[in-house]
Order: C-alpha cells, then sequence, then structure tokens
C-alpha cells in the first residue's frame, strides 16, 4: 500500500500567537514560529511530529511513502534523506513533491491541486489505489490498516464525534451517508441552521479528518473539474469528494471508527500532543 501525506501548507493557524498565556516551552513556541508544523521536535526525544505519523504508517504495513512539501520547504526533505542514508526510516520508502505555487499567488492552491502535483510527479503512481491524509494528525496505526485492508477501491474513514467538542465537530466536514454505507454528502463547517439538521435527523454525527484510500484513475477526472473554493480560492479535497459522491453514487465507502486523533493545528494543542507522545512513543 502507497501512502501521500500531504505536507504542503503555509501553517498560517500555527504561527499564530496563543490567545493567553501558556508555559510552552520556548523552543517549541520558536519551532512552531519557524518550522512546518509538521517537523516540531516533540515527544520524549524531540523528533518531529510527521516522525511519529511515518512510524504508526509502517507498523501498519506501509512501505510506500511521498511527503508532498511546501517549495520553500528547506528541513523536511534533508531530514528524511538523513533517516533513509542510516536506515533508521522504518524500513520505508520515501520519495518527495513538491506543491509549487501558481504565479500571482503566496499560498498553495489547496490539498486537491497537492494531489494532482504529486501523482504529476510521480507517474509511476498513475494506476496506484494509495492512502492520501494529512501531516498534522496523528492517524492511529488502525486507521492506516482499515483503508489498506478495505475491498472498496476508494474509501474514507468515518470518525465518532463522540467527546469532541460541539465546535471542533463543527469545525470539521460532516459526513452523510446512505443505508449501505457510501458517502452522499459531505457538509463542510455547517452553520446554525444546518447544525440543527444534523442534530435532529442523526443519532452518530460522523466527521472527515482528510484521510482517504483513493484509485489514482478514479479520482483524477473529479481532481480535474473540482473548482475554487469562493471563500479560501483554493481547490480543496472535500469539495472533491464531494462532488465524487453527488456525480457518482456509491463510489466512496465510509470505514467507521471511533479512536481519539490528536490533531496539530495551533500552538494551544502542543502541550496535548507533547502528553501523548511522552506517555505512548517513548520507544522512537
Amino acid at each position: 500500500m502507497k501512502l501521500l501525506i500531504l505536507a504542503g501548507g503555509m501553517s498560517s493557524r500555527m504561527k499564530k500567537a496563543l490567545a493567553e498565556d501558556t508555559s510552552l516551552d520556548s523552543k517549541l513556541i520558536e519551532q512552531a514560529n519557524t518550522l512546518p508544523k509538521c517537523m516540531i521536535g516533540l515527544g520524549k526525544n524531540g523528533r518531529p511530529f510527521l516522525d511519529y505519523v511515518l512510524y504508526n504508517a509502517a507498523r501498519a504495513g506501509i512501505k510506500d511513502v511521498i511527503l508532498l512539501l511546501n517549495p520553500k520547504d528547506t528541513v523536511t526533505q534533508p531530514h528524511y534523506e538523513t533517516l533513509v542514508g542510516s536506515g533508521n526510516n522504518w524500513g520505508l520508502n520515501i520519495r518527495f513533491a513538491r506543491q509549487h505555487i501558481p504565479e500571482g499567488r503566496e499560498k498553495p492552491l489547496g490539498t486537491t491541486d497537492a494531489i494532482e502535483q504529486a501523482l504529476a510527479q510521480h507517474p509511476d503512481w498513475a494506476d496506484s489505489r494509495f492512502i492520501a491524509c494529512n501531516g498534522d494528525n496523528l492517524y492511529p496505526v488502525s486507521a492506516f490498516q482499515m483503508l489498506a485492508e478495505s475491498d472498496f477501491p476508494n474509501a474514507m474513514l468515518d470518525w465518532d464525534s463522540t467527546g469532541n467538542t460541539v465546535e471542533r465537530t463543527r469545525n470539521c466536514a460532516i459526513i452523510k451517508k446512505d443505508a449501505d454505507g457510501f458517502l452522499t454528502d459531505l457538509l463542510e463547517k455547517p452553520n446554525d441552521e444546518e447544525w440543527q439538521e444534523i442534530v435532529s435527523t442523526m443519532p452518530r454525527i460522523g466527521i472527515s479528518w482528510n484521510i482517504f484510500a483513493f484509485t489514482a484513475r478514479d479520482l483524477l477526472p473529479f481532481m480535474q473539474k473540482t473548482p475554487l473554493h469562493p471563500v479560501r480560492n483554493e481547490k480543496e479535497i472535500p469539495v472533491t469528494v464531494r462532488l465524487w459522491a453527488n456525480e457518482a453514487p456509491k463510489s466512496i465507502y465510509t470505514i467507521p471508527i471511533s479512536e481519539v486523533l490528536p490533531d496539530l493545528t495551533s500552538k494551544s494543542d502542543i502541550a496535548a500532543i507533547q502528553a501523548i507522545l511522552e506517555r505512548d512513543y517513548s520507544n522512537i
């Protein structure tokens, strides 16, 4: 199984100042302000956050990885080239792609564009089935295994929102599916009216954390027709997936999962992530 990790964003939310005083180590604050967020050194041994994501992927049996990076990132590729050179790469074949920024823009064009560019730069994946995920979420081993072992060519994980705050749930994309478990809609950041409809009609509210299994040739036509988001002016994979589900029903299977998912979005997440990594990943 192949894995594409999207780590080409600008980390703009991570670089914002904390809203209140904090006991967070000043070195971590400095890293959060200067490094790609996936490369912030965390855990017992201060390893880049992305190391832990890759470690879990390797434990799930994944062998081939592409890291999609920002063209201005001068840190991530040298780190993993060093790990590969020293044989400390968990048996992973790690390659790289860059999400080049179109002329006239300061930021990348979004996650759909990221996947398009990665596949264009690695045409040997054109006939592949691969997992695509964010680089700032600590996906458990089971998440990679569920998608890798699924019989469905195109699938996504349907995360149980139980235990989340309402705010955290509403900041995600809400999954709607049919009686057979296939995606019918993906509702991003629902407004108050949409939220009330969700609460009143869905006994279990499932959310997307942007981890999918795609068959490249099935995905490509829908990436090409994905419009720019009217607000963010980017091509985003939730929009692509929603378009796909609407135009080709029963194409994307949803796999329920209930494990907690730590995510590294802003500086306020760092302390909690640090505690989890020190407790559960002290062996790497």
